[in-house]
């Protein structure tokens, strides 16, 4: 009996360490090609297309407030902080119809995150994406968004409000763009990208 408990535990302790090990070598992966694109953990949602996608047509660099406000950066986290939100502009006289922002906000150690769609839309169309948004991250833990940066703002308490441009957002149900086909290599000439190392564009898990 003491040595199949014995067993028992060593077993789980290996399938721990083996985790950990495949999670490490995962990132590992992601940031030897892509070594700027992924700030923080991705909690295992994000492959190498993700990444490649945002260096299309743009200059590649490590992340700054200052510089490089065109290349998305992917970030992710915790679903019980992050929520998908339309804020209305009101009635638009000149196209008949209620027009508003949409945007994502989550909390993390700094403060809070903002990312606002690129453009003011219909509020129909942002209850869409709102629908969208709950059946992509429906008994989900995890979210990831892309964004390029915009600006920081100090708040109270020592936070800070950093705003990004929404670029999409994917979790293991899959990958929502503000632009059709962003979510997906094939729009891009693949000599404006950083193509993943086996040269294909693969589907997201």
């Amino acid at each position: 009996m003491q040595r199949l408990v014995g067993l028992f535990i060593y077993s789980c302790i290996f399938l721990s360490g083996s985790w950990a090990y495949t999670l490490s070598t995962h990132l590992e992966q992601l940031r030897e090609r892509y070594p700027y694109g992924l700030i923080g953990e991705d909690y295992s949602l994000l492959n190498e297309e993700d990444l490649a996608i945002n260096t299309c047509n743009v200059e590649v660099t490590p992340f700054s407030k200052n510089k490089n406000m065109a290349y998305s950066y992917w970030q992710c986290f915790s679903l019980k902080n992050t929520e998908m939100r339309c804020d209305s502009l009101g009635y638009d006289l000149l196209i008949k119809k209620e027009t508003g922002y949409m945007e994502i906000s989550t909390q993390d150690k700094g403060g809070t995150q903002s990312y606002l769609a690129r453009d003011a839309m219909d509020m129909q169309s942002c209850r869409k994406w709102l629908q969208v948004w709950r059946e992509k991250t429906q008994n989900e833990k995890y979210v990831c968004l892309s964004g390029s940066y915009n600006t920081t703002s100090n708040l109270q308490n020592d936070k800070a409000e950093t705003n990004w441009v929404f670029d999409k957002f994917k979790t293991r149900k899959g990958c929502e763009s503000f632009f059709v086909g962003e979510c997906r290599l094939q729009k891009h000439p693949a000599k404006t990208c950083i193509l993943p190392r086996n040269g294909r564009h693969t589907a997201f898990r």
